[in-house]
């Protein structure tokens, strides 16, 4: 099936010295499409402070779309623009990656992550901020090294090569199908997910093919481009110890019965440094929203939000077909 492409055309902003594009492509009601939006408003703001890009979100046809907007006496914000900048920023080799910190820190007790930090201290804020950005969202120096980020949902022994090729096959096709088409899941999963849609939940009672052997998963059923995106966004998540185990900003809960994730919308334009407090206000979190808080969400400009479980099958961990809550 062929992705379709969808206008990348949004309604004027009501500030006219805005430029923008819209995110036609991804859903704020899925979590790997969520944070494919949050990895490219990241990588953008990082490493183009010069455009003071900002996001929110609205409505279309059936789901929520992203916009990033800049100044309009900035570089024009366009599908070409933003797909070049996207091309030349995101590193393409494992090696070089931040992420492969995760496999680093993995082989460390507690005193030798506590000794990694403390050089990485040593070196100037602005070369140590984005290594400390990925600890700080994969570990701590106070838990064991078996504990991990709660978006961690690849059983540990294949994540660092799913990683590796996620970072290294992209490309910037895969990042266009992702943000401005039609989702259309033609890439292998086969190896290369980091496992953050829902739809990768595939037991035995969900097909016809045994999940272990299933000879789909290395021709279809994935978006490597949304991954390679989603991957971005990690260090926006910080994790916090607590007793052994680590909670990451959004999630409630720590057992496999218990443990979600919420994430909100919100249609004003937000920084990047603004987003970690909207993503972690606690009138998220509660069971259900009550009334008077999903007023308070409205004033904070936070419109709608979608919950997801985090379970365990087998050795597995999966996110369950998200729900609104707000």
């Amino acid at each position: 099936m062929n992705a379709t492409a969808v206008p990348d055309t949004h309604p004027a902003s009501p500030d006219a010295g805005l430029n923008g594009v819209t995110l036609v492509g991804v859903s704020g009601g899925n979590p790997l499409a969520f944070l494919a939006a949050l990895g490219t408003f990241r990588i953008v703001s990082v490493r183009f402070p010069e455009l003071h890009v900002r996001m929110r979100w609205e409505t279309g046809p059936g789901h929520w779309f992203p916009v990033l907007e800049s100044p309009a006496d900035t570089t024009q914000l366009t599908r070409e623009s933003l797909l070049d900048m996207l091309s030349a920023e995101l590193v393409d080799d494992f090696d070089r990656h931040p992420a492969n910190l995760f496999v680093k820190l993995g082989s460390l007790d507690q005193a030798g992550r506590r000794a990694f930090i403390r050089n990485e201290l040593d070196r100037s804020p602005a070369e140590a901020a984005e290594t400390l950005a990925w600890i700080t969202a994969f570990t701590s120096d106070a838990i064991p090294s078996s504990e991990s980020t709660q978006l961690q949902t690849v059983r540990r022994d294949y994540l660092p090569n799913n990683m590796k090729s996620v970072i290294e096959r992209t490309e910037r096709s895969h990042l266009d199908r992702t943000l401005f088409r039609t989702w259309d899941y033609a890439d292998a999963l086969d190896n290369q997910s980091l496992h953050l849609d829902p739809g990768e939940d595939r037991r035995h009672a969900h097909q016809w093919n045994k999940p272990s052997g299933d000879p789909n998963r290395k021709s279809e059923g994935g978006m490597l481009g949304a991954n390679r995106l989603a991957l971005e966004a990690i260090p926006l998540f910080t994790s916090i110890p607590e007793n052994e185990t680590l909670r990451t900003l959004g999630f409630t809960g720590t057992r496999s019965k218990n443990t979600r994730w919420t994430w909100p919308l919100w249609d004003v334009p937000v920084d990047l440094n603004s987003l970690p407090s909207l993503m972690a206000r606690q009138e998220l979190q509660a069971a259900t929203v009550a009334p008077a808080d999903a007023v308070r969400l409205r004033h904070l400009g936070i419109v709608a939000a979608f919950r997801t479980y985090r379970i365990l099958v087998g050795k597995t961990p999966n996110l369950t077909p998200p729900s609104r809550v707000a």
